[in-house]
């Protein structure tokens, strides 16, 4: 882009530095200028001012700070200015730009001081433009504003970084945003920095300790945080290890400040007891030390490990809760299945029969088939004051329970069925209805509470009360189970689900429960919500796939309903994701 056509004329002088502890003028360099625009003549703007040159010195004469002024008498420089042109003022490296579009590019420079401060005065207004690029560069900025304005006493003080020392800067002065390049004073700045100092680091461990079975492996890390001077590549290396046991570094050298990662590893052989290991960095010439305490702990007793996938209905776990299942078992895991409601929607016994039935051949997927199995009645008691008592339906094969508590099944809104007189969890969990039956009348929960206090007897009559034992259930977050986007925005998952997510909740979570417990998304899997992208690979989809068409193809021999005929592209979205959080 051209300049506007303009005139402008400038002069400069030096001064001397000395070695001092203050600021000390090096050089003071007339800047003036005068431009004025030739067509048509309404704009003009003329500075009568210098730049200065100041450092600072430690005590042996070594530049520590760098000032760049722009000023003038004692009182500071005189910008005139005619109609509404601005001026900018900075500092510039390796070289002044002619485009304003640029004039952050080379700039560098603290606003230090500056006077007058931002602002309106008469014809004019000042502005701090602080920040102008990633370096935190600012700049001090005039504008007119229609009228002639004067400004006087004008002082701006720039603070440089060492790095310019032995470099030439630029003082710029520049006239709208293109009108004039009119002043850009060469300022050499002389001297040396200190030279660094010599090279040290100092050296942590974190953890500074931790417990280890024999056999296990730990990690810390270990970090060289560089305390002066150039750094040299650090190697690292620990002693005082227990028997059997080593250590390695990833990486085995780095440069501070650097972190490297300590993997102390034991085997089947290594003692108990407790260990002091001395970490150490060096550089060949300069160490340094760290402690971290080894635990080597007594091996405990193996407990029982179970998977506990509580849900709905009798095809929910499979959809919603796998291939965790699968893999749980797979790994010598037992498996306890709790189905809240007895899926009836509202039908008869054939019906939901048939779908326990069916749920059966989904387990038998996971065990095989020709098992011995058994199905009997089992009282399940809590007691927060009287002793509470319920009897269940269960059905056992293998490392396997399931446990069908048959209440009403509520449909989708909660609403309930008239043949079950529009029971549903929901409603009980809301305290809209006083008590909750089971379908085939085998018990009676008479709220909230009792249901979810229910739930927690029956886990705790098969599983250890341990974090070995892993709670299944479908998530109680609203958001998270209402579907955005995908095929079916703002639809909410099933009523029944929600429910029981919120039990699973109330009696882990709000009871402080020790068993870990994960939180598992369900309709808008099928819904392909994009918060949920497909996550499962093949082997992961045809287990999941197997698991539910177990379950579809038994429900069809008996009942005639082929529920994957009814939609397949939702469940097929379904056999292609697994989500759920751990809380």
């Amino acid at each position: 882009m051209s300049f506007v056509q303009g005139s402008a004329s400038a002069g400069s002088s030096s001064a001397p530095a000395s070695c001092d502890s203050a600021w000390h003028l090096i050089s003071d360099i007339d800047n003036s200028f005068t431009w004025a625009e030739v067509f048509p003549g309404i704009r003009a703007v003329s500075w009568t001012g210098s730049v200065r040159l100041y450092e600072k010195y430690d005590v042996n004469c070594y530049v520590t700070r760098v000032r760049v002024d722009y000023a003038g008498p004692v009182s500071g420089g005189t910008l005139s200015i005619t109609s509404n042109p601005f001026v900018s003022f900075t500092v510039q490296y390796p070289s002044a730009f002619s485009n304003y579009a640029n004039v952050a590019v080379n700039a560098y420079g603290n606003l230090n001081s500056w006077n007058p401060p931002a602002g309106s005065g008469l014809g004019y207004r000042v502005e701090t433009h602080m920040n102008i690029n990633a370096r935190g560069a600012d700049e001090y900025y005039v504008v007119g504003t229609g009228v002639s304005g004067l400004v006087t006493g004008l002082k701006a003080s720039f603070i440089l970084p060492q790095s310019l020392v032995g470099k030439t800067v630029y003082a710029q002065m520049h006239v709208g945003r293109n009108l004039c390049k009119c002043s850009a004073t060469a300022i050499s700045i002389p001297g040396q920095t200190p030279p660094p100092p010599a090279f040290d680091f100092a050296l942590s461990v974190n953890p500074v300790s931790a417990n280890v079975l024999p056999g296990d492996s730990i990690t810390a890390a270990v970090t060289a945080t560089l305390t002066s001077g150039t750094p040299n590549s650090v190697s690292f290396s620990a002693s005082g290890l227990p028997a059997d046991t080593t250590a390695s570094f990833a990486p085995s050298a780095c440069v501070p400040t650097c972190t490297s990662t300590m993997t102390l590893t034991t085997s089947g052989t290594t003692p108990s007891g407790t260990y002091p290991i001395t970490v150490k960095g060096t550089d060949g010439v300069i160490s340094r030390t760290a402690t971290y305490t080894l635990t080597v702990d007594v091996p405990p007793t193996p407990a029982e490990v179970w998977g506990v996938y509580i849900h709905a209905h009798q095809d929910d776990w499979q959809l919603f809760e796998s291939p965790n299942s699968y893999h749980d078992y797979e790994a010598g895991d037992h498996l306890l299945f709790i189905y809240a409601t007895a899926g009836d929607a509202g039908q008869g016994p054939s019906h939901w029969h048939a779908r326990e039935e069916a749920a059966q051949a989904s387990v038998q997927v996971i065990t095989g088939t020709g098992l011995a199995s058994q199905g009997a009645n089992v009282t399940f008691c809590y007691t927060t004051g009287p002793e509470v008592c319920h009897t269940i339906w269960t059905w056992s094969v293998d490392r396997t329970v399931s446990v069908y508590m048959r209440l009403p099944d509520s449909g989708n809104s909660g609403g309930g069925f008239p043949s079950t007189g529009f029971q549903s969890l929901s409603k009980l969990r809301d305290g809209n209805i006083s008590s909750i039956t089971a379908i085939d009348s085998s018990a009676t929960y008479t709220s909230g509470e009792d249901f979810y206090r229910n739930l927690g007897a029956i886990v705790s009559a098969y599983t250890p009360y341990a974090a070995t034992t892993g709670i299944h259930a479908p998530d109680f977050d609203r958001d998270r189970q209402t579907s955005q986007g995908g095929v079916c925005t703002g639809c909410l998952d099933h009523a029944d689900h929600l429910a029981v997510g919120d039990a699973v909740y109330a009696m882990t979570v709000g009871m402080g429960t020790p068993w870990t417990r994960s939180f598992h998304i369900d309709y808008p899997l099928g819904f392909a919500d994009p918060r949920y992208p497909v996550n499962l690979g093949s082997a992961d989809y045809d287990i999941k796939k197997r698991l539910f068409m177990a379950y579809n193809d038994g429900q069809k021999a008996l009942t005639g309903e082929d529920e994957y005929a009814q939609m397949p592209w939702f469940w097929e979205n379904i056999f292609q994701r697994d989500y759920y959080r751990t809380i």
